[in-house]
C-alpha cells in the first residue's frame, strides 16, 4: 500500500479520495494525484490560463498635486493637455487591443482563457443572431476537452471580452458553440473551427405562453395580450413565461401532462430558482414608472420571443439585447432596480446592492429604447404621447412632406433615413433629438466604406383589385334579381287577362334565381392611380405599369393601402451603408452602442439611422479591426404601413376583449 504523507491539497481541487479507496491517498507531497475538474485548477474562477494580465500591477499616473486627476487647465495648460492626450491614446489603444476569449461548460463555469488562435471574428446584431468564427490548430491543448472530452449533446459557450484589462458585461459578446469543424487539410496540418451563435439566439427557442400559468392543454384565454409601453410590456411578458420554467411550483403545472420534465422537481438546486437572480436565463427589471418607451400591444400564442416582439421593437426604435453576465463583474445588469435603490439612504441602499446582484453566471435580456424620443413629464405618458405623435407622422406626413427632418446640426441639414418629418412629434414636444455621435466625412475620415444609393426608376402607373366591394355587387344583384321578378310578375299578368281569370304561367316566379352572380366582380373590380409627380418628372420612356397583388378587392380601404405600398415599392429613394474603425474618434461600446441613433456625413448633408451591426476580427497576419455598420442594407419599411399597425393592433386588442375571433370566439 501506499504510505500515508500528512500533506493536503486546497479543497479547491476536490474532495479527497477515501481511506479505503485502491488508489490512495489523493495528494503526496502536495501533488495531486487525481486530475482535478479542469475548470477547478485557479481559484479566482478564471478557468485555466497562461497569461496573466499586468493592468492591476501598474500605479497610476501621478500629476503635480500626485493625484490621477487631470491638472487644473488655468494653473497647468501644459499638463492638462498632456494629461488629456495621453488619456485619449491609452483609451483607444485599449479598444484595439486583443479580446480575451474563455471558453465556458453548459453551466456557464468557465473553463479555461483560449490562446493561439489563428483567426477570429465576432459580430453582434441589433435585430438578429449575431455569430462567432474561431479557428485554432488541431495541436492546441484545449482541441482535446472541446472535441474528446464533452459529448456531443453537452453545451459550451464562447465568451469574448474586447477589452481584457476592463472586462464589464455591457461589452462582452457571449454566445453558444453550434458547431465544431475538425479539418485536415491539403498541406497537412489540421484545425479545429468554432462557429458559436450569440446569446440572442435564445430569443428564438423560448416562447410567449397564451396563458403562463396552465400547462399547454388547458390554454384559456386562447391569447396572450398586453398593451402598454414596449419595455414595461416585454419585462412583464418575458418574466412571467420564464418564472413558467424555471420557478417550481409553477413549473410543476405547466408540465403536468409532461412526465420527462419532472426530474429532480423538488431537488435543492430547483427550489433555489424561487429566487429570480438564480436563473439561469434572467430579464433586466424594468421601472414601469420612469417607463417612456412607445407604447404598443403585444399578442402571442405560443409565439417565440423574437417574431413576437421584431415588428414592435422596430417600431419603436428599440432593441432586445441578451447580455452574458459573470461573477467578476462589479455590478449588476439590473440598473433600474440601482436607480430606485439608490434613492434611498447610503446605510440601506449599500446591503440592497449586493442583494440584487445575480446569484450565478447567467444571461440577461434587455429591451434598450434608442428612439431619442423625448418628452415634457419622463414618465409612460410621453411613450404615449410619442405613440400618437409617431403615427400621425406615419400616416399623414410621410405621404406630403418630404423626409428633410429641419433639424441642423453644426450648419448641416439632418436628413432621417426613414424619409420621416416629425412634424406631429414637434408639437407634441416628443420629437427625436439630433444624434451626439456623427462620423464626418474629411480628409482624415474613419470612415472604411460608404455606400450612398440612389434607387431611381419608379413606376407611373399603379393597379390592384380583382374583385368588386361587397356592397357592388349586392347592388348589382339586387337589381337584375328586382327586374327579372318585375318580369315574372307582367307575363303572369299578361296571360291571366287573356283568359279573363287567374293563371300562372309554369317557370315564372322562380325567374330571378336565372341570376347566379354571373355578372359579380365585373363593376369597380380594377383599381388604378397615376402618380401626377411620377408623371411629370420621370419622361416619356417611364416604366408605365405595375400591379400589386395584396388583397383583391378594389375602392376598399384595403385596396388604398395596396396602391400605397405599391406605391412605396416603386418609389425613388436614398439608402446610405457605412462602415467606420473604432476610435477614430469614437470607440465603439464607450461613445457609440449597439442600436444608438448616429450620423454620418455625406455631401455636407448628416444621415441619421441606428447602428445595427458591430464586428470585430483578426488574425495572425493582421490587427483586431472593429467595424460599425450604420444602417440597413434591406428595404425600410413603409411608414404608413407602420402606422396602420399601430391601428390594427389597437384594433385586435378591443377585439379579443370583445371575444372576436381571438380570445374566446
Amino acid at each position: 500500500m501506499p504510505t500515508e504523507f500528512p500533506f493536503t491539497f486546497p479543497s479547491q481541487f476536490g474532495n479527497e479520495l477515501p481511506p479505503d479507496s485502491p488508489y490512495g491517498p489523493s495528494t503526496a507531497y502536495g501533488i495531486p494525484a487525481v486530475a482535478p475538474p479542469l475548470g477547478e485548477l485557479v481559484g479566482d474562477g478564471m478557468g485555466v490560463k497562461f497569461t496573466n494580465w499586468l493592468a492591476s500591477s501598474f500605479q497610476g499616473l501621478k500629476t503635480g498635486n500626485n493625484t490621477t486627476e487631470c491638472p487644473d487647465s488655468e494653473r497647468h495648460p501644459m499638463a492638462a493637455l498632456q494629461y488629456m492626450r495621453n488619456k485619449s491614446d491609452v483609451i483607444r489603444a485599449s479598444a484595439n487591443q486583443r479580446p480575451m476569449i474563455r471558453l465556458g461548460d453548459k453551466n456557464l463555469t468557465l473553463v479555461a482563457e483560449l490562446t493561439g488562435e489563428m483567426s477570429c471574428e465576432y459580430e453582434e446584431l441589433a435585430a438578429d443572431t449575431g455569430q462567432a468564427r474561431y479557428v485554432v490548430r488541431y495541436e492546441n491543448w484545449i482541441v482535446d476537452y472541446i472535441v474528446n472530452r464533452t459529448r456531443v449533446d453537452e453545451d459550451l459557450h464562447l465568451i469574448i471580452d474586447p477589452t481584457p484589462t476592463e472586462r464589464d458585461w455591457r461589452t462582452r459578446w457571449g454566445g453558444k458553440i453550434h458547431t465544431i469543424n475538425v479539418q485536415r487539410h491539403e498541406d497537412g496540418t489540421s484545425t479545429v473551427e468554432l462557429i458559436a451563435l450569440s446569446m440572442r439566439e435564445h430569443a428564438k427557442k423560448l416562447l410567449f405562453a397564451a396563458n403562463p400559468f396552465f400547462a399547454p392543454e388547458l390554454q384559456i384565454p386562447k391569447m396572450w395580450i398586453l398593451p402598454g409601453p414596449i419595455k414595461t410590456v416585454l419585462f412583464m411578458s418575458m418574466f412571467v413565461n420564464l418564472a413558467r420554467l424555471f420557478v417550481p411550483g409553477l413549473s410543476f403545472i405547466t408540465n403536468a401532462f409532461n412526465p420527462a420534465a419532472w426530474l429532480n422537481p423538488l431537488g435543492p438546486e430547483s427550489l433555489f430558482n424561487v429566487d429570480p437572480l438564480n436563473w439561469p436565463i434572467q430579464v433586466a427589471f424594468v421601472n414601469p414608472i420612469l417607463d417612456t418607451s412607445r407604447w404598443g400591444v403585444l399578442g402571442a400564442t405560443w409565439t417565440d420571443w423574437h417574431s413576437a416582439t421584431m415588428d414592435l421593437l422596430k417600431d419603436a426604435g428599440a432593441i432586445l439585447r441578451c447580455y452574458t453576465w459573470l461573477d467578476e463583474d462589479a455590478d449588476s445588469p439590473h440598473e433600474e432596480m440601482q436607480d430606485v435603490i439608490d434613492v434611498l439612504p447610503e446605510g440601506i441602499s449599500g446591503p440592497l446592492t449586493a442583494l440584487i446582484r445575480p446569484r450565478r453566471n447567467c444571461i440577461v435580456f434587455r429591451v434598450e429604447d434608442w428612439s431619442s424620443h423625448e418628452g415634457p413629464s419622463g414618465t409612460p405618458f410621453d411613450g404615449l404621447l410619442n405613440t400618437i405623435g409617431v403615427t400621425l407622422d406615419d400616416l399623414f406626413t410621410s405621404v406630403f412632406i418630404d423626409g428633410d427632418s429641419g433639424q441642423t446640426l453644426d450648419g448641416s441639414p439632418l436628413f432621417d433615413i426613414d424619409n420621416q418629418n416629425p412634424l406631429f412629434a414637434t408639437l407634441l414636444g416628443t420629437a427625436p433629438k439630433p444624434p451626439k455621435v456623427v462620423w464626418r466625412d474629411t480628409q482624415f475620415s474613419a470612415i472604411v466604406s460608404a455606400t450612398h444609393t440612389l434607387h431611381k426608376g419608379p413606376v407611373k402607373t399603379l393597379m390592384t383589385g380583382g374583385k368588386s366591394p361587397a356592397i357592388v355587387n349586392e347592388l348589382i344583384t339586387f337589381g337584375i334579381k328586382y327586374g327579372l321578378s318585375q318580369l315574372s310578375t307582367m307575363i303572369n299578368a299578361a296571360i291571366g287577362t287573356f283568359v279573363n281569370t287567374a293563371f300562372e304561367m309554369p317557370g315564372t316566379p322562380g325567374l330571378e334565381e336565372l341570376y347566379q352572380g354571373q355578372l359579380s366582380d365585373t363593376v369597380m373590380a380594377w383599381q388604378r392611380l397615376t402618380d401626377p409627380v411620377r408623371a411629370l418628372w420621370t419622361g416619356d420612356l417611364a416604366y408605365q405599369e405595375h400591379f400589386e397583388r395584396g388583397s383583391g378587392t378594389a375602392y376598399t380601404l384595403a385596396g388604398w393601402l395596396t396602391i400605397r405600398e405599391a406605391r412605396y415599392k416603386t418609389r425613388a429613394y436614398r439608402s446610405f451603408r457605412a462602415t467606420v474603425r473604432n476610435g477614430w474618434p469614437w470607440i465603439l461600446d464607450r461613445d457609440a452602442r449597439l442600436g444608438e441613433r448616429t450620423g454620418w456625413e455625406f455631401d455636407q448633408v448628416i444621415y441619421v439611422d441606428q447602428i445595427m451591426a458591430l464586428k470585430r476580427g483578426w488574425n495572425r497576419k493582421k490587427p483586431v479591426l472593429s467595424t460599425v455598420s450604420v444602417g440597413d442594407d434591406q428595404d425600410a419599411d413603409d411608414l404608413f404601413a407602420r402606422g396602420m399597425r399601430v391601428l390594427q393592433s389597437i384594433y385586435s386588442l378591443f377585439g379579443a376583449f370583445l371575444g372576436e375571433g381571438t380570445l374566446f370566439g
